[in-house]
């Protein structure tokens, strides 16, 4: 692939001067385009077609001579791709009770912590999003109060809605859940997550559909611990059947929101009768992304 494609880096010295070079290059040809700036320079790496690259080249030369420098066209760098895309993926460690890997890398574990692995590959990634660790320290707070509690069947079964890779579901097993349900809309999240069980040697107690939530709902079984990390809109539609899960001394985790969702969200989940006892917060390049614990208001 790399024979097929060539690049060559500009420098300009106003943004401004880099937007109009960009919007030139794809307008005769360029493929695609990487912006930096650099000490109060601003560059810009264009990438094309060998078979396009020269006259590209030539016509970006002829035009911004004056505005930018236009560096000689070179090959691309070698990547092993079946490799590169691991790059930034590692252990992600939510306590001194639980870890969560990918199976390529290796990590030692503490006296008594548990592990989840989660295989990357179908893009679901294994924990590392703000709202999907908010998630995780909140099983893992809740179960740890349990075992203090010395009550291991407070949170004896799970319900993990929007499933996604399995790991929340996972997570919860691997903590003392003696049983965890994860459903999801995506076949292939659910295919994902029950490999992530097989894997974690959790299968028996980790159980995976695809299907909408009134199929758990028809069976009218309740939960003590339901997991919700959806965003606003995904979550919103679906809030009452969600709470209706829910049983009546149980503890509701939602993430998957941004500090400005969470009024919203708060005042919906409040007219089935559930409100906020504790939140945790993260902070991302997105913005402030919320976890919230909830249970019955009568509780």
């Amino acid at each position: 692939m790399a024979d097929e494609y060539r690049r060559f880096w500009t420098t300009s010295s106003a943004a401004m001067d880099r937007e109009c070079l960009l919007a030139e290059a794809f307008e005769v040809g360029a493929e695609g385009a990487e912006e930096v700036e650099e000490n109060g320079t601003f560059r810009a790496c264009i990438y094309a077609s060998s078979k396009r690259i020269e006259a590209l080249h030539e016509s970006l030369r002829d035009g911004f001579s004056a505005e930018s420098l236009i560096g000689p066209i070179e090959p691309l760098p070698e990547v092993d791709w079946s490799q590169a895309w691991k790059e930034g993926l590692d252990a992600i460690s939510i306590s001194e009770r639980l870890v969560i890997r990918p199976p390529f890398v290796a990590t030692e574990l503490s006296p008594g912590q548990k592990e989840i692995v989660i295989d990357p590959g179908q893009a679901f990634g294994i924990g590392g999003h703000a709202s999907t660790r908010l998630c995780l320290e909140w099983i893992d707070e809740l179960y740890r109060c349990s075992a203090m509690e010395h009550d291991h069947e407070r949170f004896d079964r799970v319900l993990d809605v929007g499933t996604g890779s399995g790991v929340l579901a996972l997570a919860a097993v691997a903590l003392g859940a003696d049983r965890a349900l994860g459903f999801d809309l995506d076949e292939v999240a659910t295919r994902a997550a029950k490999e992530a069980a097989i894997l974690n040697k959790l299968s028996s107690k980790a159980h995976f559909f695809t299907g909408p939530i009134s199929v758990v709902c028809a069976s009218a079984e309740k939960f003590p611990l339901v997991l919700a990390n959806l965003l606003k809109q995904e979550m919103l539609p679906i809030a009452s059947e969600i709470a209706s899960l829910l049983d009546e001394k149980g503890r509701l985790i939602l993430a998957g929101l941004l500090e400005e969702d969470v009024a919203e969200v708060k005042a919906r989940f409040e007219q089935s009768g559930l409100i906020e006892i504790g939140r945790r917060a993260l902070r991302d390049s997105t913005g402030e992304w919320i976890g919230l614990c909830l249970a019955a208001a009568a509780e």
